[in-house]
């Protein structure tokens, strides 16, 4: 009988004892609920793993790093990766383990990271989310667009290209080299205007978000001069975006792990 009160919200002739014993069950389940969620940062076993370098896994470290989040950054070296690669999820890198559990995809992996601590990183307001998966969607928009100009150098078959390809080395420049002139500086003119847009301080104003731990390690890339016929001066034409990095890297958790790093 009382149960079927409950269901229509009338509970007048329920005992005081079923009452009590009601509220009890409710609080209970609350408190169950939100236990796994106020787990402190500093109590969770978390592992990165990637290959020993920079790249795609860059982002993780760097929104471990700004939550100060404690975890284990296993580089896996090239040379060991194939008898590695059948044994994970996908065949690819990085995996991110919390308390034992892996999970997969980079930009999936960033932004669960950007809910740890408090939240900022990542906040859960509907508009603020929007525009941080915008700037990072801009920023896989870079990433697609100098994907052929890299990999074209690195893995020329998977084009469609014999192993053996004399006008590789040429072919490879002039790609590179268009991507410089004609599509980085598209890119970039997106960047400074959406710098613009924010009050110029970060990608989606003042406060630093996982946004920005995706376009930083991007961008520094691009000055690194790892990548032939990509001159690591090729920035210095988009003084907002050079004044953004040094920005970025003034941030003291930034600082602090590229001192180490």
């Amino acid at each position: 009988r009382c149960f079927s009160m409950l269901r229509t919200g009338h509970l007048p002739s329920c005992s005081t004892r079923f009452s009590t014993r009601l509220k009890s069950l409710r609080s209970t389940n609350a408190r169950v609920a939100l236990r796994p969620l106020c787990k402190a940062t500093s109590e969770m076993k978390i592992k990165v793993t990637y290959f020993d370098i920079e790249a795609v896994a860059e982002k993780l470290r760097l929104a471990l790093s700004m939550t100060n989040t404690p975890f284990e950054d296993e580089r896996v070296q090239f040379k060991d990766w194939q008898a590695m690669k059948p044994t994970v999820k996908y065949h690819q890198l990085p995996v991110l383990e919390v308390d034992g559990e892996k999970l997969y995809q980079s930009s999936a992996q960033l932004r669960f990271l950007g809910k740890l601590g408090d939240g900022s990183l990542y906040p859960q307001d509907p508009k603020s989310a929007y525009k941080i998966d915008m700037m990072m969607g801009l920023c896989d928009d870079l990433n697609r667009a100098f994907m052929p100009a890299l990999y074209l150098g690195m893995r020329h078959t998977n084009f469609g290209y014999p192993e053996e390809w004399p006008e590789k080395d040429a072919t490879v420049k002039a790609v590179r080299e268009k991507f410089v002139k004609e599509l980085l500086p598209l890119h970039m003119g997106y960047l400074t205007e959406a710098l613009k847009e924010g009050g110029g301080k970060f990608v989606c104003g003042d406060a630093i978000t996982i946004a920005d731990l995706q376009w930083y390690p991007q961008l520094r890339y691009f000055t690194k001069g790892v990548a032939d016929h990509v001159p690591k001066d090729c920035l210095n034409a988009y003084p907002e975006v050079v004044a953004y990095m040094e920005r970025m890297l003034a941030v003291p958790q930034i600082k602090e792990w590229y001192a180490k790093h």
